[in-house]
């Protein structure tokens, strides 16, 4: 049978939990729904970004933070559900970490034109970089739909890294230095290997796991060094990336209802190396990650067991975090900066 939104819609709203409901009180009627929508479009076209993250108008002459990824970066859950699919996604990707972040680049980030690399230059330290626009491309999931964005989905042509490309080549190699993309926030991957983690290592540790994991994660490393490595090419170096290692999320859903402390260890022993039915891998998929990201001059925000308790949408949403997560992760990019 067909799921109507508003059946999606109350299946979400009950999953959201009291950490999201906080961030951002629901619609209680379309009226309600209506305003809090136009409110989310206008912060958006405060940031010089559109409500559909993508197809893109940021204003001229002003820098941009361009954002790349999956639902995560999308703010899926973030805040809990309007009146149809689109108003929420709306309200989602303006309240996600990702805004959150955005939202700190005014004052915490140096970009004033003649500066050294990754702000270093003293003469123009504490300035700022008022104006900057934030261009949005990752895309949410759909509730009750299976899959995700993946490192191939952003690959794909005419997708988010081209998308992104676009904008660095008009922009970092034009003749304005006041108008470059000088940051990129990349958050993808999760969705490469959660399906494939969770059949073979957690709802049961078969002989399959560890060799389903080093296949998941050797194509995750072809995909993820290829984004990096297109990026850092056309941003060039004084761009400021930032990539984002996977926190664990199976101990506070479902899946971990029964003995969270059996799926803990088997999340952190596939994040981050450990025993696995009685195997050891010896690097997980953080680790390769931060090797990645190394290799193209990355700065990662480590969200490794920064989440916990009260931070996630739980119940059968295995994934994403509330409106206090995202707040976490916004924080965590934050500390990230450049001093």
């Amino acid at each position: 049978m067909k799921r109507s939104w508003a059946f999606l819609a109350v299946t979400v709203a009950l999953l959201a939990g009291p950490g999201a409901a906080s961030a951002l009180a629901g619609p209680a009627d379309a009226a309600s729904a209506a305003t809090a929508v136009g409110a989310a479009r206008a912060d958006l076209a405060d940031q010089g970004a559109q409500p559909d993250g993508g197809r893109h108008h940021p204003r001229p002459g002003r820098p941009l933070h361009v954002a790349i990824g999956d639902s995560l970066p999308a703010g899926q859950q973030s805040v809990p559900p309007a009146v149809d699919f689109p108003t929420t996604a709306a309200l989602w990707k303006a309240n996600g970490f990702v805004a959150r972040f955005h939202a700190v680049l005014p004052r915490r980030l140096d970009c004033a034109p003649g500066r050294g690399r990754h702000g270093e230059d003293l003469d123009h330290r504490g300035r700022g970089c008022r104006g900057i626009a934030l261009v949005n491309l990752s895309r949410t999931g759909i509730p009750g739909v299976a899959g995700g964005v993946t490192t191939e989905t952003v690959l794909a042509p005419g997708d988010q890294l081209d998308q992104a490309v676009a904008l660095l080549d008009a922009r970092n190699h034009d003749r304005s230095r006041r108008n470059d993309v000088e940051v990129v926030t990349v958050s993808v991957g999760g969705n490469d290997l959660y399906g494939p983690a969770v059949a073979a290592c957690v709802l049961a540790t078969t002989p399959a796991c560890l060799p389903t994991l080093e296949t998941t994660f050797a194509g995750f490393v072809t995909r993820y060094d290829e984004i990096l490595r297109t990026l850092r090419e056309h941003a060039g170096p004084r761009t400021l990336i930032l990539g984002m290692t996977y926190y664990n999320p199976l101990p506070f859903c479902d899946l971990g209802a029964t003995d969270p402390e059996r799926v803990r260890l088997l999340g952190d022993a596939i994040l981050e190396g450990g025993t696995l039915g009685g195997a050891t891998l010896p690097a997980g998929s953080n680790d390769r990650l931060r090797e990645v990201a190394a290799r193209h001059d990355v700065t990662v925000v480590d969200a490794f067991g920064l989440l916990g308790a009260g931070d996630f949408v739980g119940g059968s949403d295995c994934v994403h975090p509330d409106g206090d997560g995202h707040e976490r992760l916004a924080r965590a990019f934050a500390a990230a900066l450049p001093r």
